[in-house]
């Protein structure tokens, strides 16, 4: 499980290419409020935070649960929608542990990783994909 040091040291190295704030958020969530609120709107209070899992089995559940959506917006070639699947699984995937390599870089709207990611986790393609 990554630490809170190297999250916000992550959090650092994602900024410049994060122009939808997407990774960041997903980062960010993971932190205790005191390590959190230098990137959190100054209205935000302790008792509204609500820190998210990170462990590896939470992120496991958490990507398994976001493919059906991420195939749906690569399969209609919503390209926004599919940059940002690629930016939450660049966050999950490095919150996990892993390295699949920068997935900010893809064809066919994500599906390329879609389908490493899939391959990598023991996930089954089947029913996502639509062959293209």
């Amino acid at each position: 499980m990554r630490t809170d040091d190297e999250i916000l040291d992550r959090i650092d190295y994602v900024r410049a290419r994060d122009w939808m704030g997407t990774e960041m958020t997903d980062l960010i969530i993971r932190l205790p409020f005191v390590k959190a609120k230098r990137h959190l709107e100054p209205h935000t209070t302790e008792e509204q935070w609500e820190v998210q899992p990170r462990d590896r089995e939470a992120l496991l559940a958490e990507m398994r649960a976001y493919m059906s959506f991420a195939w749906d917006k690569a399969n209609n070639e919503r390209g926004l929608s599919a940059g940002r699947s690629m930016s939450h699984y660049s966050a999950w995937i490095w919150l996990a542990g892993d390295d699949l390599g920068d997935l900010l870089h893809y064809d066919n709207y994500g599906k390329d990783n879609l389908r490493r990611i899939c391959r990598h986790y023991g996930w089954s393609e089947d029913g996502w994909g639509d062959g293209t």
